[in-house]
């Protein structure tokens, strides 16, 4: 029986290597290690010989399996209720079988989390927390196709919480976890009442550009009322600035006293690819330099669908942002209006 400090890639690493070796003794289909997570529930890590697939066992409550209870599953992942292989583990256990093609990592990632959130608890809570945790990858994959976040999506990421952190501390009130759409790939990264928000960030050197990735991202009729394009720029720092993690951790700081904002705020994080461990490997650190915030109107420079020639679409482009300065509007003032929609929100 091995700690339950051990994570499961160390875990199936080492199973592998075993595999490879092909030095084990005795007849049983797989090669398997125990690790405790609680009193109650085991899990069994297990690499099969014949192919080296890795599959993870969690004891569960007989009941479960007995009323045909589904869990959540996606593309690449198998999961139902099974006894053991190998002989002298009994029980019932949810099997969590790494399926055709699906890459090492992902799946380490997943049985990782999914002993994490089963740490210590009692079995009888076993179906309720494993069905949230499979549900969040569920989401995650209904979204993303790779776990890692790439150097570009980190920058779009630290933009959307950068502001996201801003309107905590300029009194938008902790409903903002819920205005924040870019985890859900949604047309605007912010939705209030009547009043969308679109973020770009760079961190290229001046003339600054934005890159808009379609022809409705700052289509303001789409917006439910006024568009604003907070336009920042970054300076990339091997020594000063923030990190994506320390941004995350501001928010969490301001939000820590409620857990239905708290609870909303890890699944949107987690959604996006900051779920632990990953969060931490990403050590860029970025300076804010300047920002800029822009009403999208009538006559801003922009490529609108209704504009163009039948049988195009999926126009992307850059965006001049000196060409915006006809339209940019006071900070002070953006706040006001993102304020008075906040309270319209609420009402």
């Amino acid at each position: 029986m091995i700690n339950n400090q051990m994570q499961a890639r160390e875990i199936f690493s080492a199973l592998e290597q075993e595999c490879r070796s092909k030095k084990w003794m005795g007849q049983d289909p797989l090669l398997t290690r125990q690790m405790r997570l609680s009193q109650e529930i085991l899990a069994v890590f297990a690499v099969r010989k014949t192919d080296g697939k890795h599959i993870l066992y969690l004891q569960c409550n007989p009941e479960d399996a007995a009323k045909g209870h589904r869990y959540p599953a996606w593309k690449g992942i198998s999961i139902e209720f099974s006894g053991f292989d190998n002989a002298g583990i009994d029980g019932c256990y949810v099997r969590i079988e790494q399926g055709e093609g699906s890459d090492d990592e992902v799946y380490f990632a997943v049985s990782d989390d999914l002993c994490s959130c089963l740490n210590s608890i009692e079995r009888a809570d076993l179906r309720k927390r494993l069905s949230e945790a499979l549900e969040r990858w569920r989401r995650f994959f209904s979204l993303r196709e790779n776990i890692k976040l790439t150097r570009e999506e980190q920058l779009g990421l630290f933009g959307e919480l950068w502001l996201l952190r801003s309107m905590l501390q300029n009194n938008l009130g902790l409903q903002t976890i819920g205005y924040w759409k870019g985890p859900y790939h949604e047309v605007f990264d912010f939705s209030l009442q009547n009043m969308s928000i679109e973020v770009k960030t760079t961190a290229a050197k001046m003339p600054y550009k934005a890159y808009i990735s379609n022809e409705v991202q700052l289509n303001d009729r789409l917006a439910g009322g006024t568009l604003a394009l907070f336009f920042i720029a970054v300076q990339p720092s091997d020594s000063s600035g923030e990190t994506v993690a320390d941004v995350v951790k501001g928010i969490e700081d301001y939000i820590e006293n409620d857990e239905s904002a708290c609870s909303l705020f890890r699944d949107k994080i987690f959604g996006c690819g900051l779920g632990k461990p990953y969060i931490d490997s990403y050590a860029a650190r970025y300076i804010v330099k300047e920002h800029a915030i822009f009403n999208v109107k009538e006559g801003f420079p922009r490529i609108l669908s209704e504009n163009l020639p039948n049988g195009l679409g999926d126009i992307s482009y850059s965006l001049e942002i000196s060409a915006c300065a006809n339209y940019r509007i006071d900070e002070q003032e953006f706040w006001q209006i993102a304020k008075l929609h906040a309270k319209e929100e609420t009402a």
